[in-house]
């Protein structure tokens, strides 16, 4: 494949064309949008977590639970999937509520973080309302977990967390008006490993219902911090906002120009440059949306034409993850995102992204 970007001399591949299959949902009629959560442990271990959900609404649903498979060899091969005990026990109790891992970390500490949505599926397979997420601790690298906690007293979504130092950095986006439904973005920190998160900052994106969702956040080679939302009027433009590397107020609200469109979008730095993944949009031609689509960036503002990945020939998808994994001397980016195979079934497909002098 060709080099997505040539920058100061480094050519950044994504690999291979039309991904890995990696959880073959078709086989057994079942799906899974988001909730790809990606941790490498301290042991070098690589954890992926996917949805094994229902084909409710035609497979976008949130009737499941949660699995995942270990990596020992940097992510080439993976062990058998085992559900997610918390996920899969709320899911047993049939009580209308279902869990999602949204993201995992590996604290400052070498604890493992998974991060969860809880979904409430009563009246619908969709993923809202949302009620308060939860997350659970790990201290033997992913083999068995702690309690889960409440993550704060308010219903909503975490979209993206980063470690950054001896700090874990959490983007929600909750209903802090219970009346209003407002959906404002917060920045929640840990300065404890995890055990404990309070509110840092509210983040200066629009509010009031579905005026912005989605969001994902990186640092810049300045040490800043950029957050960036989805707007659901204006698929070519995402929203985003800076703070300094000390995390100390936002910028005003920007505005960044993205050709073939973006939806739920998903941040890395990596190999001197910057990419975005996520899917073409949702509303324009049918040629045009619910590709697996990649942008490339060589300062995470101004970004490329972009390239679609692999294109979508059934419903919506592309719901997407990336993780930094280290192995053998070695740095690489796995990106895991959903595939629909039929209307909004979908599977789950892997690349790699590579960087070469």
């Amino acid at each position: 494949m060709e080099p997505i970007l040539k920058n100061h001399n480094t050519n950044i591949t994504l690999t291979p064309d039309g991904g890995i299959l990696f959880v073959d949902h078709e086989k057994n009629n079942r799906s899974g949008h988001f909730g790809h959560a990606m941790v490498q442990c301290e042991n070098g271990d690589v954890l992926c977590f996917y949805p094994n959900c229902n084909t409710d609404g035609h497979g976008h649903s949130a009737r499941g639970w949660m699995e995942y498979t270990r990596s020992t060899d940097g992510g080439k091969t993976f062990s058998a999937a085992e559900p997610f005990p918390y996920s899969k026990s709320l899911y047993d109790l049939n009580i209308g509520y279902t869990s999602m891992c949204e993201k995992a970390v590996r604290a400052p500490d070498g604890s493992i973080l998974v991060f969860n949505i809880i979904c409430d599926v009563i009246k619908t397979p969709q993923w809202e309302p949302y009620m308060r997420p939860t997350y659970l601790c790990s201290t033997d690298n992913g083999y068995t977990w702690g309690d889960a906690k409440i993550f704060c007293p308010h219903r909503g979504r975490i979209y993206d967390v980063q470690v950054i130092g001896e700090r874990i950095y959490v983007l929600f986006s909750g209903c802090w008006n219970e009346a209003e439904k407002n959906n404002s973005f917060f920045m929640y920190v840990s300065e404890d490993n995890g055990v404990t998160f309070t509110e840092h900052s509210r983040l200066p994106f629009a509010t009031g219902t579905m005026e912005r969702f989605y969001g994902t956040m990186e640092q810049l080679a300045d040490g800043s911090l950029i957050v960036y939302t989805y707007n659901p009027n204006d698929e070519f433009r995402l929203d985003y906002t800076v703070t300094s590397a000390d995390v100390d107020g936002w910028s005003e609200v920007r505005q960044a120009y993205f050709k073939r469109r973006i939806r739920n979008p998903q941040m890395i730095r990596y190999g001197g440059a910057y990419c975005i993944f996520g899917r073409s949009g949702s509303w324009g031609a049918k040629s045009e949306k619910n590709h697996f689509i990649c942008y490339a960036s060589s300062d995470g503002i101004n970004w490329d034409e972009g390239r679609f990945v692999v294109l979508g020939t059934a419903g919506a998808g592309a719901y997407s993850n990336t993780l930094r994994v280290n192995f053998d001397g070695k740095e690489r980016i796995l990106v895991q995102t959903s595939h629909a195979y039929h209307i909004h079934q979908t599977n789950v497909l892997h690349f790699w992204l590579d960087a070469e002098n």
